[in-house]
């Protein structure tokens, strides 16, 4: 008797115990942004505050184009100047990181956005030119991986390059040279690219499989700038042509 009455206690004293149970509501009302909104001034005022000072940068000069530079397969002035003075950053800034390993440079098309005309260049039209915040990234991998990448540059009718040479035919792969000399399978390289392309984007294999990874803090569209001003400093204009760097026999 005593152990069903400790087994029923505790039902017991559930039963005694009072629960408040509330019944929560929520509604919702759609707002329409449209011309009935009233503009709140004192936003808009901290709003152009910032804009105003990120329009005058935007406008300053910091340098000249002998030519217009545009973007073109398999190869365009756009893509030249941009792929051999990042190949210059790299040797300048990055070449104890090298160890002594030869440097090229693979872009892509689709990263330019716009052209640099022929005339004063400002912020803004390297901003146009490159409006994603990719940054520079160095991938050492084999000569073969660089023999497979080079086949896949062919293949996609050509890409922006520096520091070697592909010759090929149709969408084959014939020769590569890198000073002269043609890729060792058995050897090692450095590719500067961006971070994009060393990501996996465009697809291009070649560049999944590195020996090594360096990912620089350094935005591509910065080093352009940096460039541009580094060449006015010398009272230099930049100038950029078709040189031969990708052949199709």
């Amino acid at each position: 008797m005593r152990k069903l009455l400790y087994l029923l206690l505790p039902v017991i004293l559930m039963s005694c115990t009072n629960y408040l149970v509330t019944n929560r509501q929520s509604t919702s009302k759609t707002i329409a942004i449209d011309s009935t909104i009233i503009n709140d001034s004192s936003v808009e005022n901290w709003i152009n505050k910032y804009k105003v000072g990120l329009d005058s940068l935007m406008e300053v000069v910091i340098g000249f184009n002998e030519v217009a530079m545009v973007k073109n397969d398999p190869e365009g002035n756009l893509g030249n100047f941009v792929c051999d003075l990042l190949l210059d950053f790299v040797n300048r800034n990055l070449k104890d990181s090298l160890n002594g390993y030869s440097c090229i440079v693979v872009m892509n098309n689709g990263g330019f956005r716009s052209f640099l005309p022929a005339e004063e260049i400002r912020v803004k039209d390297v901003f146009a030119v490159m409006p994603f915040d990719n940054t520079l990234t160095l991938l050492k991998i084999s000569g073969k991986d660089l023999l497979n990448l080079a086949e896949q540059i062919v293949k996609k009718g050509g890409m922006p390059i520096a520091g070697f040479q592909i010759l090929a035919n149709a969408t084959t792969l014939k020769q590569t040279f890198i000073k002269g000399e043609e890729i060792s399978e058995n050897q090692y390289y450095w590719v500067a690219t961006s971070n994009y392309l060393a990501n996996g984007g465009d697809n291009l294999t070649g560049l999944l499989n590195p020996i090594k990874r360096i990912d620089t803090p350094f935005l591509i569209r910065d080093i352009i700038i940096e460039h541009y001003k580094l060449l006015t400093s010398q009272n230099k204009a930049a100038f950029a042509k078709i040189d031969g760097r990708f052949i199709y026999e």
